[in-house]
């Protein structure tokens, strides 16, 4: 007869043999479920984990919301499930690990994390929750890329100009042999860098699946394709876009390339979802949205293709507010704005906020300046780009320029506007000056003004500037900004204590670097240039929250939580695309299990 201590040590091995016999089935629970996802921008993903909480305000979303995070609020890291990312502008790169937040789009570095989702956060959480494999996700996207061109597949043969594109091209005296060429080299490339990073990852899963079992194997268990921004705006390649049909070529595109990542991944029955574009809401390009849709309802892809809708999870509560918000960023930006001759508007409603610091007043302050060219050949740009700022080396003598002790007194002086040409832009007309720039291209101006308190609450500069600068205060350097503005009037650039500790009591030298602009195949150069610093007091800050608060009430701000980019990329919402990246789960998840499914696993 057993006794009481051996009936415990029984129950307890009993225990540790149905654990590990729980552990083991979880272990080897059959093939390795592999999941490719491809597309553009909005399949690399630009919602920032910032805009998570916004997920929880709504009872329809909160618990997506609590699959997503930790109780800690950190994002969840997937147990059994890994990813392969490739991405990359410039440089291409490889993130790899298990899934997690931040496998979205990476503007700085595409091997690390950027802080960002996509559709595959949410993917692989229900993908886990509905399969007992191990799961690995391979994912490559970049934005920007069509399926006419970049991803065009293999069976479309090379992308050709339709004859209004030659017509034009002809006309216009471009070479034809060259444009050609190039689209020929563009055209299938991110199809092929796709198709051979799938190759490269199964040749090699445990170098990003380590708990991959050989024994096991894998299986290619479904691709999810989301794209379309590219194709839906290009109007050469769909001339006839806005008529019905107008883009059949990119459903037909789409069909040829789904039979064309069966073939060239053997895979000829692999499940596929296509993710149809939704921006804009269910009201919105809505021919496009067909076309895309098209490919699923052909009798070759029955029971294995799925389109999956994604404008019903667009937010219109957020896409209200989206307009209020650029009305408000505007106003913050716009430090003074310019009437149709360019005179500052005295009359806007936003003037009397903020004042400008120290004496004389901004448009009585003398400048001295001095205009150059670059003198060294590594520093002179002749073809044309936009991002034409850049440091060059001063002639001798000047390079303490900026400094409050320099000697300006043989440079050139006047007051501000310091301008050259006719800046043309947004209905207002630059040209009349009171200093001239000259015709070099880069322009060196300082000035002196006195402060006598500096009781404010904020900072911030005014600057009217068409191309890029630096400002340096009192000798160091406060502020550069290094792209162009197509937008004449003053910008606001708010200053902090980093920068504010500078300013003092008595007298201030402020000094600015900038150059021209010119344009492609132009010779009239134009550019402009003046800057102040103004603060606003405490009172005058209560009275322009309140008056910013009838542009963007609070309740919008907090539904903009949500947002954190354009409305093409679905608003960088993360609670948009964490619902899509769910609704392909499921859709892949019905695929799977469909009858029509199982009868083609039978019989293949």
């Amino acid at each position: 007869m057993k006794n009481k201590s051996q009936s415990v040590n029984y129950m307890m091995i009993a225990v540790v043999l149905g654990l590990m016999a729980g552990i083991s089935s979880q272990a080897v629970a059959g093939p390795l479920k592999v999941f490719i996802l491809a597309g553009q921008s909005n399949m690399e993903g630009h919602a920032t984990v910032s805009t998570f909480d916004y997920i929880g305000k709504d009872p329809l979303t909160a618990p997506i919301l609590k699959e997503m995070r930790n109780p800690d609020g950190t994002p969840r890291v997937c147990d059994r499930v890994w990813i392969s990312y490739l991405t990359g502008w410039d440089t291409f790169g490889e993130g790899v690990g298990k899934l997690t937040a931040g496998y979205g789009a990476r503007p700085n570095d595409p091997t690390k994390d950027g802080g960002n989702i996509g559709p595959e956060f949410t993917f692989g959480i229900y993908a886990e929750k509905q399969l007992s494999q191990p799961i690995l996700i391979i994912k490559t996207a970049w934005g920007g890329k069509s399926l006419n061109t970049d991803f065009r597949p293999p069976s479309a043969g090379p992308y050709q100009f339709n004859e209004k594109l030659l017509a034009e091209f002809k006309k216009n005296g471009s070479d034809i042999g060259k444009m050609t060429a190039d689209k020929e080299k563009a055209t299938g490339r991110y199809y092929r860098m796709m198709i051979e990073h799938v190759h490269k990852v199964l040749k090699d899963v445990k170098r990003v699946c380590p708990v991959y079992d050989e024994k096991e194997g894998y299986e290619l268990a479904g691709f999810v394709w989301f794209q379309g921004w590219n194709d839906m705006c290009d109007g050469d390649t769909y001339p006839d876009s806005r008529k019905p049909g107008g883009y059949d070529g990119y459903s037909d595109l789409l069909a040829r390339f789904i039979r064309d990542v069966r073939k060239d991944l053997n895979a000829p029955k692999m499940p596929f979802v296509i993710g149809v574009l939704g921006v804009g809401g269910v009201k919105e390009q809505l021919i496009f949205r067909k076309a895309m849709a098209a490919p699923a309802a052909l009798p070759e892809f029955k029971g294995n293709v799925v389109a999956v809708e994604t404008a019903p999870f667009w937010d219109d509560a957020m896409a209200a507010a989206q307009p209020k918000q650029d009305e408000y960023n505007r106003i913050l930006d716009t430090a003074h704005s310019l009437k149709r001759d360019g005179a500052i508007d005295k009359e806007s409603k936003w003037e009397p906020f903020w004042k400008p610091i120290g004496e004389p007043l901004p448009e009585d302050r003398i400048w001295r300046f001095i205009s150059l060219n670059p003198r060294d050949e590594k520093d002179k740009l002749p073809d044309y780009t936009d991002r034409r700022f850049r440091d060059i080396r001063l002639p001798a003598g000047l390079e303490q320029w900026y400094m409050p002790q320099f000697d300006d007194s043989q440079w050139m002086e006047g007051k501000a506007p310091i301008g050259k040409g006719v800046w043309k832009q947004g209905g207002v007309t630059l040209e009349k000056y009171p200093s001239a720039w000259g015709e070099s291209e880069f322009l060196l101006m300082r000035t002196k003004f006195e402060v006598n308190e500096l009781n404010y609450a904020a900072y911030r500069i005014a600057i009217l500037a068409r191309q890029g600068f630096d400002v340096y205060l009192n000798g160091h350097k406060i502020h550069t900004y290094i792209w162009w503005n197509n937008e004449p009037y003053y910008r606001a650039i708010a200053l902090g204590n980093e920068e504010t500790q500078y300013l003092k009591k008595g007298g201030n030298v402020l000094a600015a670097y900038a150059n021209d602009q010119y344009g492609k195949d132009s010779t009239e150069h134009y550019a402009a240039m003046d800057l102040w610093l103004e603060g606003i007091t405490q009172a005058g800050q209560e009275k322009l929250d309140r008056a910013l608060e009838e542009v963007l009430p609070l309740k919008d701000r907090e539904i903009l939580k949500g947002a954190s980019n354009g409305d093409y990329h679905y608003m960088g919402s993360a609670k948009i695309l964490a619902q899509i990246g769910k609704a392909f789960a499921e859709a892949m998840a019905d695929l799977q299990t469909s009858p029509q499914r199982r009868h083609n696993q039978i019989n293949q």
